[in-house]
């Protein structure tokens, strides 16, 4: 294809959703997405250069679709103005946009997942939908959904056609509960907010392991649940704080282990938000059954240490239990 011919293209193949104006000369225009077929609903991941868009309604042509589309930009952010309603969207918070509304709008070069949603797949809910339209979802549950969102690139290419009615009944329940959370749609969405929700919670986790802010009131502020909430979904790893404190032990395992790092224990355990080094090694035999010290004499031949009965990784179990995410 020339060059003059991209963005002909591109437009061409969002045409029944948006109408695309170039932001640069169009011979200079570069895009690629991937699209989905989910039955009742479409994925696709496009990644673009900056454009400008507009509703079809918006520019008065005939049949706009009556979908509603979810865009969660990954890299990037997007400027949309509809009727009443001017929004800045910025990577990670999903956006719920009605094709049947006028709005207009840009997007700067970036990637993003877009999620279309027929109205006869939420038909009975549609009033919620509508109601939300030019809406971002940026409270808690609009984070869980991002994230689950973020989820489908990655396991789209592994599903079957017999997954497909239950990725979108899964997807529905999410969706409502993020734009209308209620006791019934919590309900409703069950064991896969759940799971989201402690997804998110452990990510939280690991990428504050070193952040001595890091507590129960921290992870409320950024999962937006109760503590109530929060407790149960740590029960089975012991409550949230026994959780974080094997996270923080298991991430300076993995310190002291690695040859290369000249971290000296007080040290590793000052990264990790131990109070002194007596602390840490009490805690580290409590979790290991064997001291920083031995983690620390035993790295420089894991090998040899290994066929001689290496302490820190004896079996199976042991060699699991460092591994576990």
């Amino acid at each position: 294809m020339c060059e003059e011919d991209r963005f002909d293209a591109w437009r061409d193949v969002h045409s029944a959703a948006f109408d695309l104006i170039p932001s640069q000369p169009s011979r200079n225009f570069r895009a690629r997405h991937r699209t989905w077929d989910l039955g009742s609903m479409a994925f696709q991941t496009v990644e673009t250069d900056s454009l400008r868009f507009a509703s079809l309604a918006e520019q008065s042509k005939r049949d706009p679709l009556d979908h509603w589309v979810v865009s969660l930009f990954v890299t990037g952010r997007c400027t949309i103005e509809g009727a009443r309603v001017l929004l800045e969207n910025i990577a990670g918070i999903p956006q719920l946009t009605s094709l049947a509304d006028p709005f207009h709008g840009q997007v700067t070069a970036g990637k993003a997942h877009l999620l279309y949603i027929p109205r006869d797949t939420c038909r009975d809910t549609a009033h919620l939908l509508d109601a939300a339209s030019i809406t971002l979802l940026q409270d808690g549950m609009g984070g869980i959904f991002a994230d689950y969102m973020l989820s489908l690139e990655s396991r789209m290419p592994q599903l079957q056609q017999g997954d497909l009615s239950e990725l979108v009944a899964a997807t529905r329940a999410l969706l409502l509960a993020a734009i209308a959370p209620s006791p019934d749609r919590l309900e409703e969405a069950g064991a896969m907010i759940n799971h989201a929700l402690l997804e998110r919670a452990r990510q939280c986790v690991q990428d504050n392991l070193q952040n001595p802010a890091l507590d129960v009131n921290f992870i409320l502020r950024g999962l937006g649940v109760s503590r109530s909430r929060l407790y149960r979904l740590f029960e089975a790893s012991g409550g949230i704080m026994h959780y974080i404190q094997k996270r923080r032990l298991l991430a300076a395992h993995k310190v002291l282990a690695d040859p290369l790092s000249g971290r000296r224990i007080f040290e590793v355990a000052e990264d990790f938000c131990f109070n002194d080094a007596a602390e840490f090694s009490r805690a580290f035999r409590r979790e290991f059954a064997y001291s920083p010290s031995d983690v620390r004499a035993n790295r420089q031949h894991p090998v040899a240490d290994r066929a001689q009965g290496n302490p820190y990784a004896k079996d199976l179990t042991d060699l699991l239990k460092r591994m576990q995410s």
